[in-house]
């Protein structure tokens, strides 16, 4: 055992990748030998988040508190910089194996109530590898408490084209609305010095869409594909730009104060999410 936990890793056609327990992470997803996703040593605590699962809250809730039903709750302020809780509770918990095959793992977790967040999870991560169309994700999650929770949901993985730089691949982002202003890549467009840390409202709502980045350099495209409302995008600056973070969520930055695209998971009920990873 190690401080990513157990290592399990998945094949199908030219796909590989390594899953580790803690956080439920994507440690690694390589075709035909070449990195997909910006990898991390299963035994190092990776930087920034990559390739965990984002529960019950993706991104940040503000000075870590919020209200819920009249009462106010404080999380632990786990980002310093931003003074804000981010990135949910079980990024660093070690998640239990229910279910492997050769191109199949699903891993599951209990998030018992605490006095930030007293409410009770069970959820569930599922990384299928498909040798056509790449790495399946689907997180389910079931509210096995009597109270309705406030829940959210995302993921954050980085794709890379081989870890070759960013400025020189070219991007295509989906239809959405940017919380801030950026150069518009809904037509594709090459990084180069751009620095994106955006969170964007995907258009329409509710269809697919998909995040594609290609390097010439290098003949080859990666892209997510998800349903999500939400996506954040960020050039990876604390990874030395060799990769884009593609997260898709749930709901926005803050979303248990300002309450968008915020779930009510009520009692007995299942959350489920998908995205999926692949290259071309």
């Amino acid at each position: 055992m190690h401080s990513g936990g157990k290592t399990l890793h998945l094949q199908a056609g030219h796909y590989q990748a390594k899953i580790v327990t803690v956080g439920a992470g994507l440690a690694e997803l390589t075709h035909r030998g070449r990195h997909v996703v910006i990898p991390h040593k299963p035994e190092e605590m990776p930087l920034a988040h990559l390739g965990k699962v984002l529960i019950p809250w993706p991104n940040r809730v503000a000075d870590g508190c919020y209200q819920h039903n009249g009462k106010a709750f404080q999380l632990a302020v786990n980002d310093p910089v931003s003074h804000t809780a981010i990135h949910g509770l079980l990024a660093w918990r070690d998640w239990q194996i229910d279910q492997q095959s050769a191109s199949e793992v699903v891993l599951t977790i209990f998030l018992p109530p605490s006095y930030g967040y007293p409410f009770a999870l069970i959820s569930e991560v599922i990384y299928r590898l498909e040798a056509t169309s790449g790495l399946h994700v689907f997180i389910h999650t079931q509210n096995v408490g009597d109270e309705t929770a406030p829940y959210g949901a995302g993921a954050h993985p980085y794709l890379t084209c081989n870890l070759h730089s960013i400025d020189d691949c070219e991007l295509a982002l989906p239809s959405g609305e940017a919380t801030q202003g950026e150069r518009d890549f809904t037509t594709p467009q090459v990084i180069a010095k751009t620095s994106l840390d955006h969170t964007f409202k995907i258009l329409p709502s509710g269809n697919e869409w998909e995040v594609r980045m290609t390097s010439p350099a290098q003949n080859m495209t990666t892209y997510l594909r998800s349903h999500q409302p939400w996506l954040q995008v960020y050039t990876g600056e604390k990874l030395a730009r060799r990769g884009l973070a593609v997260e898709p969520m749930t709901c926005p930055p803050d979303a248990f104060n300002s309450g968008v695209s915020l779930i009510h998971l009520a009692p007995g009920e299942v959350h489920r999410m998908h995205f999926l990873i692949g290259c071309e």
